[in-house]
């Protein structure tokens, strides 16, 4: 009986073609739509090695450093000292940090809000000179490192070599350089010793990544050839990139077509991608030789070619795809779903020639969750993302992948840190240009708060690069997203320029009081306590928050003005969604995060193409953002993968009924991390939400422990903004609900285990540090 209850739940619960049995899974059944007979698949060298390449290269293996070294030295003045100190007495003398006990031992932590990812770490290296003591010892977390002091009265380096069982911690780092009670220390640095990327093989693949833009390379150490045997399509260009792992250390890059150099550059810069097009449309319907060659002047220097992939100018019948998320736009203060003031003129315009969805409920109401749950097309609940360290489930399928297995060329350029590789959302990506790449682009006198200008900046680049291929860009911008500092020029539109600076003051004080897991939970008595009048808060955040989505929407029009330009717009699915909305005092706070109520699980979603959707249509009916991924998939003709749970919304562009065959659900876990969770209570339990066309219950198992109730409902036809509970006037519509939840929890454990878990992201310093900007990672110190 308990097994038919199983299948029964896994059907409603929006599989496409899956039933979960006791011996496994059954392969989805193809969408109804085939796929074009003729479309071209760009040929992708990596893909084909080594099965396909004739390879040599020097027979070496060697190395490069994953991230740069952490330094702290010339401690000069006050100010150059950051570490706190927790015992004993502390200065500086001739650029070296002083410490001494006075009758304990002295210990320093690391600096406050900096936080190490030890993952990217393989040593810590102390130079220093001790006038007395046996012994220097270091911990970090509850291991503790020790070392015998060398000879007093002279300079001494001291090194520990740490393997760190969970290396994405980020614990302080704790120094007691002495274990004298009075003896005088001198330390003349403090050094983090980066792990390093290897090369183990003579050439082989690997992704790569400078200055945060990644890529799918081919690494081979000097002098090398890899060649293949190829037929050149009509129009046929080659695309690739090149990159090197060495300072000063310079490599030459050749491409030959049967004998004849068709490629040749000499790269020294370490930090950069060299792109490259060649035409090979002389060679069309040829199969030809093309052969990869580097060569420096030290044997073993290792390059990089990336992406390498021969294409053709020659039109293609499948559309691109282009999904741009605007971070933390709540759909009700955008124009476009009828809000009064004008934030959104092009989305509307938008809007009135696609596909809007009215009732578009996110799965998560913080950035990770929800964006992984947008591209595996899996309910936040089941891939399981707790925190700023957990990745998507090894059994999910990507958007991503998806589409480069069926030929589109893929590029993800996200500014906030939770939609990449933390997320593991590069999985499928053959581009990836995570935030510290976007940032390259910034302009902070001109951009602000935003950031959708600095992703344009690299999107348009990568347009021009890939127009001529099928392509799939997913462009995150986080401009809605606190602080509430947008451009001036858009400022002025809804909010006092004058008060700015005020506005500004107010909000430094009040984000130092107060960081959640998503953007700054900030409640009155918060405003009160730091002597900042509540209402002249509020209103200022709203104005400003309102001038960055007329910003973000101005930058989104732009993105589509470069599509035009570059001829592709018209066979380009343009879809816009948000993955949560933002808070302003609806139910207590501000920020996101901190619970299921509407202004938070409200997202935009909206589809344009003048082929695919010739009508224009707006969609009352509830959906999700699961649903996205199958759409585009049967929408191109392409097979929706087994292990999905989101359902295509074809039938509204192709005017046929719509089923919904399973539940709207959103959900959020606690954030075990948080200092503030006293500030907003939900965040210390889990919580989930049914929602219905007419009725949304929002259920927390264990609310009464931190003060809230177990449920509450509310009635859509009248209250679509959550503000009335009537949980004890409709028992039973709780009841009814209460077991639908109970069965589709229960159906989400049993998919766990098919998708299996994700692994720990390593996460570095400085990405940690912009985490903590936008308002995560709210207490791991």
């Amino acid at each position: 009986m308990r097994e038919n209850s199983t299948l029964r739940l896994l059907f409603i619960s929006g599989f496409i073609g899956f039933l979960f049995l006791a011996a496994g899974c059954r392969t989805a059944s193809a969408p109804s739509s085939s796929p074009p007979a003729a479309a071209f698949k760009p040929y992708r060298f990596d893909d084909e090695f080594p099965s396909s390449a004739k390879v040599s290269a020097a027979p070496v293996s060697s190395s490069a450093q994953v991230t740069e070294p952490v330094i702290w030295h010339n401690f000069l003045s006050e100010n150059d000292i950051t570490w706190t100190l927790l015992r004993g007495r502390m200065g500086f003398r001739k650029g070296d940090l002083m410490l001494k006990g006075e009758g304990e031992t002295p210990v320093i932590l690391s600096p406050k809000g900096f936080a190490i990812a030890w993952g990217l770490y393989q040593a810590v290296q102390i130079r220093m000179l001790a006038e007395g003591g046996n012994e220097i010892k270091i911990k970090i977390g509850d291991r503790e490192f020790k070392q015998k002091l060398g000879p007093p009265r002279q300079y001494n380096d001291y090194r520990f070599d740490i393997n760190l069982e969970t290396p994405a911690e980020t614990w302080p780092l704790m120094v007691m350089p002495t274990d004298s009670l009075n003896d005088l220390v001198s330390i003349n640095s403090i050094e983090l010793v980066p792990r390093k990327t290897q090369f183990p093989l003579a050439a082989a693949r690997q992704n790569i990544g400078k200055r945060e833009e990644y890529r799918n390379t081919l690494y081979v150490h000097s002098p090398s050839s890899i060649a293949y045997e190829v037929s050149v399509p009509k129009d046929g260009r080659l695309h690739f990139g090149v990159g090197i792992t060495e300072k000063s250390a310079p490599i030459t890059f050749r491409v030959s077509a049967d004998s004849k150099e068709v490629y040749a550059k000499t790269l020294a810069d370490v930090d950069v991608w060299e792109d490259a097009d060649v035409d090979l449309s002389s060679y069309a319907g040829q199969s030809v030789k093309l052969d990869f060659q580097t060569d420096a002047r030290k044997q073993g220097t290792v390059g990089l070619w990336a992406n390498p992939l021969l294409t053709t100018k020659a039109p293609r019948s499948r559309p691109n795809v282009v999904i741009y998320m605007i971070d933390t736009l709540r759909a009700d203060h955008t124009s476009l779903y009828g809000y009064a003031r004008d934030t959104t003129p092009f989305l509307k315009k938008l809007g009135a020639e696609g596909l809007v969805f009215d009732d578009c409920t996110v799965q998560a109401t913080w950035t990770k969750p929800s964006t992984a749950s947008l591209m595996t097309s899996l309910y936040s609940f089941t891939h399981g993302i707790r925190d700023e360290y957990d990745t998507i489930p090894k059994g999910a399928a990507t958007l991503a992948e998806q589409l480069r297995s069926a030929g589109y060329v893929t590029a993800s350029i996200v500014s906030n840190p939770a939609a990449g590789r933390i997320a593991g959302l590069q999985r499928g990506f053959d581009y990836l240009s995570e935030w510290r790449a976007v940032k390259q682009y910034f302009k902070p006198s001109e951009d602000r708060g935003t950031d959708s200008a600095a992703v344009n900046k690299i999107a348009f680049r990568w347009l021009e690069e890939h127009r001529d291929e099928p392509f799939f860009l997913y462009a995150h911008t986080t401009d809605p997203h606190a602080p509430y500092q947008p451009p001036a020029a858009f400022e002025e539109k809804f909010a006092n320029p004058k008060k700015t600076a005020e506005f500004d003051r107010d909000w430094a004080k009040l984000r130092t009081m107060s960081m959640d897991r998503g953007g700054y939970t900030i409640s009155r008595a918060l405003c009160v306590k730091a002597g900042v009048k509540p209402d002249w808060f509020l209103r200022g955040a709203v104005d400003r928050y309102d001038a960055k989505i007329l910003h973000n929407d101005w930058s989104l029009e732009q993105l589509v003005k470069q599509l035009k330009q570059l001829g592709v717009l018209d066979n380009t699915l343009i879809i816009v969604v948000s993955d949560h909305g933002d808070e302003f005092w609806e139910h207590g706070w501000t920020g996101h995060g901190q619970s299921l109520y509407q202004e938070l699980t409200h997202g935009v979603l909206l589809m344009w193409n003048p082929k695919l959707i010739p009508a224009p249509r707006r969609v009352g009916e509830p959906v999700q953002l699961i649903d996205v991924m199958p759409t585009v998939l049967e929408l191109l003709g392409l097979t929706i993968p087994a292990v999905v749970e989101g359902q295509s919304l074809a039938p509204f562009v192709k005017g046929q009924p719509f089923q919904r065959r399973g539940p709207v659900m959103t959900s959020r876990f606690a954030h075990p991390y948080s200092r503030h969770n006293e500030l907003a209570p939900e965040n210390r339990i889990d919580s989930v939400a049914l929602v219905e066309a007419g009725w949304k219950l929002i259920y927390r198992e264990k609310g009464q422990s931190v003060g809230l109730t177990r449920t509450e409902l509310y009635d859509r036809r009248t209250d679509r903004v959550d503000a009335k509970n009537v949980a004890a006037q409709n028992p039973q519509e709780v009841d009814r609900m209460m077991t639908g939840i109970g069965k589709w929890i229960d159906a989400q454990q049993q998919i766990r285990g098919v998708l299996g878990r994700g692994a720990r992201a390593d996460i570095d310093r400085q990405t940690l540090d912009q985490l903590r900007a936008l308002g995560y990672l709210g207490g791991k110190q």
